[in-house]
């Protein structure tokens, strides 16, 4: 009856916040309260709110940057119940001096240090919760539920609400597949195996089961916005970490979706540490090419091809769109931002007015374009806080000349 309760709360919050245009305070109240809501129902939700922090196409600002903050408070496992699934798996054999303190406690999984037996080299558990992912599934079936009505309301009718639910609880369970993170992982490493600045952790893949990743541990990690951290050797980092980023979305097309302060750090020898392969993406070439385009577009205020770009990989086209308007309102954003210098460049800034645009034409962009969207957002909220130098735009151009030479 209380969780009923609350998801009504949840989703009477959540329309009257749509549907409420002013005052701006109004607006920020009821965001706030969305972020709390989410917070105090558990499971699924507040990682579900973290997703849709990261839709800033299909919502207004402040109900991103409300969800956005939301926190994963969670009680670690009990040592007990750790032990056993090492035990499930045969692995307390195979791994000895667990500590069984964990180093981080999160919603899906808790990650813990050990040492392998057979040659004493040091290693990170990520362990995940039992029951976690028939939890989540049943949290986002509630989720869906509602949001079936949701989607109905008049002021939505515009919005693509049941599929972006859907699309954040696909991002979410599938986040649970310790298998295919495993896979994402081992590929990320070979990306940047002949990088001598770049460190992702070696798998133990012999060690790895369903429920398990056994990984290289990696010491004394620092966050890049410590600042105990030389300002010298943080924005070194921070330059291969762009770079990094603009080699897996040009090169690869295969992105790490969140590059948030605790995945990227730096190592004691000062090389950039990436950590996390569990929320990737992978662009096909169509995507890949068509999203290099658009940045050179930015970079070179291109404003026309900006917009013609944005038009052609929409998922939806109104059908009485004015183009002629739209196109004009793409093209001054682009102008604008373009003639800018690299402190004053916002990549925040500049996406919510994009999707502002978009939102108010009734233009909505396809889930791999928004994911690749969201990498260069996550990332930027690392660099800024040390480098607001930092050239987002002039950094990518070697990197899409050579993704536009190679796509076909």
């Amino acid at each position: 009856m209380i969780l009923g309760f609350e998801v009504i709360r949840f989703v009477l919050t959540f329309c009257f916040y749509i549907l409420l245009g002013k005052p701006l305070t109004l607006r920020v109240y009821f965001a706030q309260t969305l972020a709390l809501i989410c917070e105090h129902l558990g499971g699924a939700f507040p990682k579900i709110g973290q997703i849709l922090a990261t839709r800033a196409d299909l919502l207004p600002l402040e109900i991103c940057e409300a969800l956005s903050c939301l926190q994963d408070q969670v009680k670690a496992l009990s040592p007990n119940i750790t032990k056993q699934i090492l035990d499930k798996y045969t692995l307390s054999h195979k791994i000895k001096n667990v500590d069984f303190t964990p180093i981080a406690s999160g919603t899906i999984a808790q990650v813990h240090r050990g040492i392998r037996c057979d040659d004493n080299c040091e290693v990170a558990l990520k362990v995940l919760r039992p029951t976690v992912r028939e939890a989540l599934k049943s949290d986002c079936l509630i989720i869906q539920f509602f949001g079936q009505f949701i989607a109905k309301l008049p002021a939505m009718q515009s919005i693509p609400v049941k599929e972006a639910l859907k699309e954040a609880s696909d991002i979410l369970i599938g986040q649970t597949d310790f298998m295919r993170e495993a896979s994402n992982l081992k590929r990320l490493h070979a990306l940047f195996a002949n990088n001598h600045n770049v460190i992702v952790p070696v798998l133990h893949e012999n060690l790895c089961t369903p429920e398990i990743l056994v990984m290289e541990f990696i010491p004394g990690l620092q966050k890049l916005s410590d600042p105990a951290l030389p300002e010298h050797f943080a924005r070194k980092a921070l330059t291969v970490g762009v770079q990094s980023l603009y080699n897996m979305i040009f090169k690869e097309g295969f992105i790490h979706c969140d590059m948030h302060p605790g995945n990227v750090l730096m190592a004691p020898d000062n090389r950039l540490v990436i950590l996390d392969a569990g929320f990737m993406t992978q662009l096909d070439n169509s995507t890949r090419r068509n999203f290099a385009r658009f940045f050179l577009s930015i970079a070179f205020c291109e404003g026309n091809t900006a917009a013609q770009i944005v038009r052609e990989t929409a998922t939806n086209l109104p059908s009485n769109l004015n183009i002629k308007a739209f196109d004009l309102e793409i093209t001054c954003l682009i102008k604008r931002v373009g003639g800018l210098r690299a402190r004053d460049f916002q990549v925040a800034g500049f996406v919510g007015e994009l999707f502002a645009i978009q939102r108010k034409h009734g233009i909505y962009g396809t889930n791999q374009f928004t994911l690749t969207i969201l990498s260069l957002l996550v990332f930027e909220g690392v660099a800024k806080q040390r480098f607001p130098d930092l050239n987002f735009q002039q950094e990518a151009v070697p990197f899409v000349m050579a993704a536009l030479n190679k796509i076909n």
